[in-house]
């Protein structure tokens, strides 16, 4: 399965007040646009390659929990326990290879659901994603899938001004996720993305002891909820609660929309 990070999904009731605080630090945030079909809409900041966060709220709740879309699904369930981090996306220019690889795991792959937005310049984003049913309420959540309607080359082309910040070119270099169990995330990972279980590190570092895996050139982490270092909100659980961005200015450790954002030169 050839597949590489996208981004990761912040749900938060204000994504501008996000978009500002990163502008504050020297990013190039921006607004993103309406998703009109599911009362969504977002803000967002680019990195090299084509890695981004969204932050994400609604324009009309009620229409979003009406949605077929398992994300908006997610992000109206995860609405009602607060703000903070929800999903991950990863890339692929091949989707039905995704969907049978998924189906090869004996899983059960959901969509593809087809989006689009509306650009502030008027351009119209088109993209499908696909997501995987998921039977363990006690791990982290799977990520879901995307394929985007433009090459990719076409993409970095385009977007190439948006992953130059005033602070130089920094990059999203790693997730972290709290897991309430370890053993069993980490192998649900492990089956789904042909991750050998020996290749999994162990470490630690200011927020906890984590096992980190290598996912479509993105570093994965799972904190053991009950090894964490630092106060987490219990309604975060199996759910990204951290986002890792090198070639900084500084360390810096900063809390935004109750998800935490870490700094590193």
């Amino acid at each position: 399965m050839d597949i590489m990070f996208d981004h990761i999904v912040h749900f938060t009731k204000n994504p501008e007040e996000a978009k500002t605080a990163f502008q504050l630090i020297g990013f190039h945030a921006i607004n993103g646009g309406k998703h009109l079909s599911w009362g969504t809409y977002n803000c967002l900041n680019y990195f090299t390659g084509l890695r981004y966060i969204e932050w994400i709220g609604f324009t009309d709740f009620d229409k979003a929990k009406t949605s077929d879309n398992v994300l908006i699904q997610q992000i109206v369930a995860d609405s009602h326990k607060g703000e903070g981090f929800s999903q991950l996306a990863f890339r692929t220019d091949d989707i039905d290879a995704v969907i049978a690889h998924i189906q090869a795991k004996g899983l059960k792959p959901i969509g593809p659901f087809s989006g689009s937005r509306k650009r502030e310049d008027g351009k119209v984003l088109s993209w499908s994603m696909l997501f995987i049913k998921d039977e363990q309420d006690d791990t982290c959540r799977y990520p879901f899938f995307i394929q985007w309607g433009e090459p990719e080359e076409v993409r970095t082309k385009e977007m190439v001004p948006l992953m130059q910040h005033r602070i130089g070119i920094p990059s999203l270099s790693y997730i972290g996720m709290n897991v309430s169990n370890l053993d069993e995330s980490l192998q649900k990972y492990c089956r789904l993305f042909d991750v050998p279980r020996q290749s999994v590190t162990e470490s630690s570092d200011e927020f906890g002891t984590y096992s980190e895996l290598v996912i479509g050139n993105i570093a994965v982490r799972f904190y053991e909820a009950k090894s964490l270092a630092i106060s987490i909100d219990s309604a975060l659980i199996n759910r990204p609660f951290l986002c890792g961005i090198t070639g900084m200015p500084e360390n810096k450790v900063i809390h935004i929309k109750n998800g935490i954002y870490h700094f590193s030169v």
